[in-house]
C-alpha cells in the first residue's frame, strides 16, 4: 500500500521515501511502533498538497466499493466496475 502511496505521490511531483518497510521481521526483538514503515514526503512545503492527495485517492477507494445504478438501464453495479455489468454503459461521474 505504502509503495504505491509513494508512486502516486511521485506522479504528483511530490518526491518521497520508504522508510523501514523491511523492519517488520524485526517485531518482537524491536519495539512494533519502531518496525512500522513509514512514508516521508521530503519538502516540508509540499506535506499538505501530500495529505490531500492521499485524503482523494482513499475517499475515491471508498466511493469505488459503493454499488452503483446504470443511467442508461437502470441496473446495480458493483462498485469496482466502471462499466455496467448489463448493458456495457460508462458509469456516470457525480
Amino acid at each position: 500500500m505504502l509503495t504505491h502511496l509513494k508512486n502516486a505521490l511521485e506522479a504528483q511531483g511530490i518526491e518521497c521515501v520508504l522508510r523501514g518497510q523491511h523492519l517488520l521481521g524485526g517485531v518482537g526483538e524491536l519495539p512494533p511502533i519502531e518496525c512500522w514503515p513509514e512514508l516521508w514526503v521530503l519538502d516540508d512545503t509540499q506535506a499538505a498538497d501530500a495529505k490531500l492527495h492521499i485524503d482523494t485517492l482513499f475517499a475515491t477507494a471508498a466511493e469505488a466499493r459503493e454499488p452503483w445504478s446504470c443511467a442508461g438501464c437502470g441496473e446495480e453495479s458493483p462498485g469496482a466496475f466502471t462499466d455496467c455489468w448489463s448493458c456495457g454503459a460508462a458509469r456516470a461521474a457525480k
